[in-house]
């Protein structure tokens, strides 16, 4: 049967009042003013319908419609935290492990013993309906908390509404952006919320790596530094050990005394580098005797490229045989400590197959991974179109040119420096930018001219009978020239075009995080050794410093390293900017390198906003430091730029969510107690068992079967015909006014 109620009976009654005394004041003054009666109660009536009817409107008026089908509840829902923080051991039991123990030896029992059935959900960051299987066999590695949408889900996928939820979790929640609608969807549908906290004030003690630092790229023989970032929260901490173990081998270990959390400190051992080739470290934090610390994250490893200035290893891969590959060859082979591999490719398969030289180590082809990449210290591409190379050996290169230090040259005319290449993982660690119509054909031939800065660089010092300039006069016309659309910012330009088309940028170069990257925009540049005018030892000397330069591009790396704090969201996070001192005397070019240096260093967020962005000078031998904050969970990028806009060093920053989680571990129970005072439930600690399974008793067994009724409600007064009502009373109160003159 429908009824019409309102929502505020309030308003019935003081606007009542209110409209009453409005009407009496207006009475009186008509009557003051000599109104005769009957045009007073006409305009007295005119306005008693209008305050009437908006004192209806105000008082918000409905009519309700009971539905006649009436629903017992019957369900109980059972929430069960998975995040992390419950994974810490109270003493030798896991606090998931005791929840599933209170539910099934305690929970559970009572539950049986009524009518009533259970549905059990996991929680953390997101929210599942789970069966008891699943219960038992699920692990707490939820990254955050968030009981407020547990909440919600549960009670809104139910019909009728569960008579209570009960929320096993120890209060560590992460999360409390849905806390507030959660109790509003509980109250509404009168769920209460019954919460249960597992652990213990004082909290879990847990201990954990978080980061681990060491340079990319060492001299054999060399000491460096190897160092993680160790995190641990809690109360007398046992002693420990932590290990530093190279290529599964024990190397140092170092004994932690006892101590009290939280603490964030820096372990940092001393190594020696081995012989060349890519060796990996790892440092483990061993367990305790004590069982009940949790280890969070026991180890990191951290790959190390040693390589010995004393032989330089060249892979040379090119698209087909060419003359520049047989001239190389043939220039290092007069020079022991450069030991040149090529790769050529004898089909239209994306797959290069050795030639010329017997290396071994390529007999498959080009390196699949990194650290066979990684044994080479120049990387040298002549005469590759864009399908020689796939997207996965792309991004090998830049991890090899960037992380490990290593030279990469592309050497190429028309055909190699295609169009195709543009927006490529390749362009993004060459100094130069593809052109997009890169065809040249018909061009005439072009003469060489050599930059100002290249006469002053040590590669180009190919003579000790004449002077430099004199010695590059003596090139012969090249032809076949590739073209580029530009240089990119930072970059150095060494050779130039003195005629043609598009920019005359021949021979190019820059730094690209550790490593060095450059271009020969030129596909025969070995007809220099056969000129008539030209000496070939300056063509073998041009090469053979030119492979050093690029070998030697990680001996001095600038790096960027992190350092006393745990990358977690609210946290400081120091960035160490290091470049190693020289170890040898060279010319006065090379030592400019190595001289202190401004530059620019960018932090970009997780959204891709500027964090930081600050000049900073750079020393070899002195460290320089600085830090930021971190707000958010997510990838943060750090870069290093020379003023001139080539880059010195990137190094990316995970920021992770989970430790957010194990910052404190002690027991929350405020959180659960406000869920419990609004909903009219209850929250306490599991050891308080005797007061708690009473409580859970008058939940589980109410004097009287909770029915639920479900009514529907639909505003009523505001329609088009009460609008025209208020509309035509105003009208005709001041038209009758008109009329009778009492404007």
């Amino acid at each position: 049967m429908n009824e019409l109620s309102f929502q505020l009976p309030a308003a019935l009654l003081f606007c009542g009042l209110a409209t009453g005394g409005v009407l009496l004041w207006c009475g009186l003054a008509l009557r003051r003013r000599g109104i005769p009666r009957r045009r007073m109660t006409i305009i007295l009536a005119l306005r008693f319908i209008f305050f009437f009817a908006l004192v209806l409107l105000v008082s918000r008026p409905v009519w309700t419609s009971p539905d006649p089908e009436e629903q017992t509840r019957k369900q109980i829902v059972l929430l069960v935290d998975q995040s992390e923080s419950m994974s810490v051991l109270e003493g030798s039991t896991s606090r998931y492990q005791q929840a599933l123990d209170f539910a099934r030896e305690t929970f559970l029992p009572m539950v049986d013993q009524t009518t009533l059935q259970v549905q059990p959900f996991l929680f953390a960051e997101s929210t599942e309906a789970v069966d008891g299987t699943a219960l038992a066999s699920a692990t707490p590695t939820g990254q955050t908390t968030n009981l407020g949408q547990a909440i919600v889900q549960s009670i809104v996928t139910a019909d009728p509404p569960p008579l209570a939820v009960v929320a096993l979790s120890d209060g560590i929640l992460t999360k409390t952006q849905d806390h507030n609608r959660a109790i509003s969807v509980a109250v509404n549908r009168q769920v209460p919320i019954i919460s249960v906290g597992f652990g213990s004030e004082s909290g879990g003690r847990v201990i954990g790596i978080q980061d681990i630092n060491a340079p990319s790229i060492v001299e054999p023989e060399q000491k460096f530094k190897i160092s993680a970032n160790i995190r641990a929260t809690g109360e007398a901490l046992p002693k420990c050990e932590v290990l530093l173990l190279r290529d599964g081998q024990l190397v140092d270990r170092r004994r932690i005394d006892s101590f009290d959390g939280p603490r964030t400190w820096n372990e940092t051992f001393e190594a020696v580098a081995e012989t060349d080739g890519v060796h990996t470290y790892e440092i483990k934090l061993m367990p305790p005797a004590d069982e009940s610390v949790v280890i969070s994250n026991s180890q990191m490893t951290t790959a190390v490229r040693s390589v010995s200035s004393k032989e330089i290893r060249v892979l040379y891969v090119q698209g087909g045989l060419t003359w520049d590959y047989k001239f190389v060859h043939i220039a290092m082979s007069k020079d022991p400590t450069i030991r040149l591999t090529g790769l050529s490719r004898t089909s239209n398969a994306s797959r290069f197959f050795e030639s010329v030289q017997s290396d071994v180590d390529v007999i498959n082809g080009f390196p699949n991974t990194l650290d066979k990449l990684s044994e080479f210290r120049v990387v040298v591409l002549s005469n590759l179109r864009p399908g020689d190379l796939t997207t996965n050996q792309q991004e090998l290169l830049a991890k090899y040119c960037g992380e490990l230090g290593g030279g990469v040259l592309m050497i190429g005319g028309q055909q190699t420096f295609n169009a195709s290449w543009r927006d490529s993982r390749l362009e993004d660690l060459l100094p130069v930018e593809f052109a997009v119509l890169s065809n040249n054909r018909g061009a005439p031939n072009f003469a060489v001219e050599v930059t100002p800065n290249a006469l002053k660089h040590p590669v180009f010092q190919i003579s000790d009978d004449v002077s430099t300039s004199e010695a590059w006069q003596n090139l012969p016309m090249f032809t076949n020239r590739a073209i580029v659309e530009d240089v990119k910012a930072g970059a150095e330009v060494w050779l130039e075009s003195e005629s043609g088309a598009g920019h005359p940028v021949l021979m190019a170069s820059q730094r690209y995080g550790n490593g060095l990257a450059s271009v020969i925009c030129m596909q025969n540049f070995w007809r220099w050794r056969l000129a008539r005018t030209s000496d070939p030892r300056h063509y073998d000397r041009f090469w053979q410093q030119l492979f050093r330069y690029l070998a030697d591009a990680g001996q001095n790396a600038v790096t960027l390293n992190i350092v006393d704090t745990a990358p977690a969201p609210g946290d400081e996070i120091e960035v160490l900017i290091e470049q190693p001192a020289a170890t040898r005397t060279g010319t006065a070019s090379e030592n400019k390198t190595t001289a202190a240096k401004e530059a620019r260093l960018t932090i970009v967020g997780p959204d891709q906003s500027e964090v930081l962005n600050l000049n900073v000078t750079i020393e070899p031998g002195r460290p320089t430091s600085t830090r930021f904050l971190a707000t958010e969970s997510g990838m943060y990028n750090a870069s290093l730029q020379l003023n001139d806009g080539s880059l010195l060093a990137s190094r990316d920053i995970q920021v992770r969510e989970i430790a957010a989680e194990l910052v404190s571990t002690s027991r929350k129970m405020e959180l659960l107690r406000q869920f419990a005072a609004v909903t009219g439930g209850v929250a306490m600690e599991v050891e308080k068992t005797d007061v708690l399974l009473d409580a859970l008793s008058r939940y589980l067994h109410p004097e009287e079967e909770f029915e639920t009724k479900r009514t529907y409600m639909l505003p009523a007064g505001m329609n088009a015909w009460i609008l025209g009502l208020l509309l035509g009373c105003l009208s005709l109160d001041w038209l009758f006014r008109k009329r009778w003159q009492m404007l």
